[in-house]
């Protein structure tokens, strides 16, 4: 057995939880967490988050997100209830960059002399980040691939009527979610939830597909170690590649799912 000098990159908590269950499994040695902002773009204007919260959720959902902002409003001085942050285990160092792609970042990276790179809940990276380690870099990736490559989580699937969601832990290249497959697992959904779909999809994104996402990486990494990891190369013929869902899209997966509950179907 090999142990692997590793450095996790992250854009919020998920990465925290993989550090941490990477330093708990004592296979390999986190070396170090990255963290970066997820959006990096500049400030929008009031013009064009308005416009941004009409096409994501009509105008719905602009007076739900202005009654938000008028409840917090009213609700100044009262205690909070935002979750705290996960805690970082001792002994794993944390730099924070701008930018996963700037000289600092790529310095940092150079330096930890990481032998893998973990991707855990990043935006696109570039060659330049994702090859400088040894053995370049592997991605946490909530969906079965090559059908359900790019964003929102259980969200396609559901719309879809699919009866399970993948997770699946692949070899980063340069094609978004299309390097080789080095484990998968499909967990059940309900394809027609009671409820509200959207709180639905939420917490099957909490309670299944992040925590069995961390213990795939913890179980890869280990393997990735033992050198028994085996890679199957994905079908590029049948990849589809989804975005994030707009108020379209969530309106008619509200309607897909309300007509399952009618009539019994998946579709």
């Amino acid at each position: 057995m090999s142990s692997l000098r590793i450095v996790v990159l992250t854009c919020g908590d998920l990465g925290v939880r993989v550090a941490n269950a990477l330093s708990a499994d004592g296979v390999s040695q986190v070396v170090g967490l990255v963290v970066a902002p997820f959006d990096r773009r500049p400030r929008k204007t009031f013009r064009a988050k308005f416009r941004h919260v009409i096409r994501r959720q009509g105008w719905r959902g602009l007076f739900a997100v202005l009654g938000s902002k008028i409840a917090s409003l009213a609700r100044v001085g009262e205690p909070s209830a935002v979750v705290p942050p996960v805690a970082l285990a001792p002994g794993i160092e944390r730099f924070d960059v701008t930018d996963f792609h700037s000289p600092e970042s790529l310095s940092i990276i150079e330096a930890l002399r990481p032998d893998l790179a973990i991707l855990a809940g990043t935006y696109i990276l570039k060659e330049s980040v994702f090859a400088l380690p040894r053995h370049g870099s592997i991605n946490l990736h909530s969906g079965k691939v090559p059908e359900y490559r790019g964003a929102a989580p259980a969200f396609w699937e559901l719309y879809h009527g699919e009866k399970e969601v993948g997770v699946t832990i692949h070899r980063v290249d340069a094609s978004l979610d299309a390097g080789p497959v080095l484990t998968l697992e499909m967990f059940p959904i309900d394809p027609a939830p009671g409820g509200d779909p959207l709180a639905y999809i939420e917490q099957f994104r909490q309670e299944v597909l992040g925590p069995n996402g961390v213990r795939m990486l913890v179980e890869t990494v280990r393997a990735l170690a033992q050198g028994t990891a085996k890679e199957i190369p994905q079908n590029h013929a049948v990849a589809r590649t989804f975005r994030s869902p707009d108020y379209r899209a969530v309106r008619e997966l509200l309607s897909r799912v309300r007509a399952r509950r009618r009539g019994g179907g998946t579709k």
